[in-house]
């Protein structure tokens, strides 16, 4: 997360995405496994990443812990929430009842961070079931003994709204008992977890020198007003000016922007998952069949950008010849995961200026080519809708 000047492409694994982290590795650097997924699906899951790690040009892998799971009351139990409170030797997790942040005591807190902290270790000596299933899928002879263990541990944390918050100091807490659990043994890495931007700000101004994952619950780059993306935006720039390494657990196209002011990478589901609320959802599942618009750096529906491309391909991606409505469902994942990796690639290297250039240029061309050409009114509406989040996108930007 944190190895490299570039920033850093993860993406977020489910278990429906094996066949698109399969085919695209060297596409990106790693693989963000929630700890749900870990737990509950455990030989299959750990088989996969760990095939993946043992090739010699294999992505790391961490395992998000995903605890503001437990900082509520959890009406319907998953069979992944089973799994994990008895990962974490802590079966009180489920309990009935909204939690305290009284209710995690020192004690409780060191041994949950102690069974974590072995759950990690222990990981790459849990595949030896499915290890050649996976192996054979990938088509190399490969070497068990090859295969990686986690590249950090992720402390547990919970989503606060700031430092005079009670569950931030049990996230403090929590961070310190898996650094001395792991005792040296593998690194630990932090998330600052904010339910806003303003508290994200409050969190990274706190005295530290490590580096940290951040996360802002429910922040939707498309969607959010100009100035939580500007205190976001910010927060990023402290944590860059006090020499510390930033990455996000979730993030789209804004997040690549941000690597101007010193954002290290992001993570992000496959076709989705570019933003995150700390509640728990009732239901959950594959993504939606939705295009990726690199012209305009978001998901669109499939229709939408067929109406786009048939009057003027460029308008949804350069030198696009397959038309958006003909791709499959894999074909729309891989073509999504291509376009992100194509637009960290474009903008890794550029400083804000240079960004707010180049983003500048790519809303004026669109806009070009959508009024290019006597459009009707509604494929007009449409490419409106579609890229007015670009306008608010360059006023944050420029505020920094």
């Amino acid at each position: 997360m944190f190895d490299s000047r570039i920033p850093r492409h993860f993406l977020s694994y489910g278990a429906s995405d094996q066949k698109t982290v399969r085919e695209l590795v060297g596409l990106y650097h790693g693989i963000l496994v929630p700890a749900t997924v870990a737990s509950f699906q455990r030989e299959g899951t750990a088989g996969f990443v760990l095939t993946l790690s043992a090739k010699e040009d294999g992505p790391p892998y961490v395992i998000d812990p995903r605890f503001p799971l437990f900082q509520q009351e959890l009406h319907s139990k998953k069979a992944s929430h089973v799994a994990l409170s008895e990962i974490l030797e802590d079966p009180q997790l489920l309990a009935d009842g909204d939690p305290l942040s009284s209710d995690f005591t020192p004690e409780r807190i060191n041994r949950i961070a102690s069974a974590w902290v072995e759950f990690n270790l222990s990981y790459r000596t849990q595949q030896s079931a499915k290890f050649a299933k996976y192996a054979e899928r990938l088509g190399d002879e490969l070497d068990e003994s090859n295969s990686q263990g986690p590249q950090r541990v992720i402390a547990p944390y919970f989503a606060v709204y700031g430092t005079s918050d009670s569950w931030w100091a049990r996230s403090v807490e929590f961070y310190e008992a898996t650094k001395a659990a792991a005792d040296g043994r593998i690194p630990v890495t932090r998330v600052l977890a904010a339910k806003n931007p303003a508290a994200l700000m409050e969190l990274v101004s706190e005295p530290g020198t490590d580096d940290v994952c951040i996360w802002v619950s429910g922040l939707e780059e498309l969607n959010a007003p100009c100035n939580d993306l500007v205190s976001y935006a910010r927060a990023i720039q402290m944590v860059s000016d006090s020499d510390r390494k930033s990455f996000a657990l979730y993030g789209g196209f804004f997040a690549v922007a941000l690597s101007a002011v010193g954002l290290g990478g992001c993570s992000h589901g496959i076709g989705y998952g570019e933003h995150r609320n700390w509640l728990e959802l009732p239901r959950s599942g594959p993504p939606p069949t939705r295009y990726y618009l690199p012209t305009v750096h978001r998901y669109a529906r499939q229709e939408e950008a067929q109406q786009l491309w048939l009057h003027d391909n460029r308008l949804v991606a350069p030198g696009s010849i397959s038309p958006p409505i003909g791709l499959d469902y894999h074909e729309l994942m891989l073509h999504s995961v291509r376009s992100r990796a194509h637009e960290i690639g474009g903008y890794r290297s550029l400083d804000l200026p240079d960004t707010i250039m180049k983003l500048e240029s790519e809303m004026k061309e669109f806009q070009d080519r959508l009024h290019s050409g006597s459009p009707n009114r509604l494929l007009v509406r449409t490419g409106q809708r579609l890229s007015s989040h670009l306008a608010v996108w360059l006023e944050a930007l420029r505020s920094l």
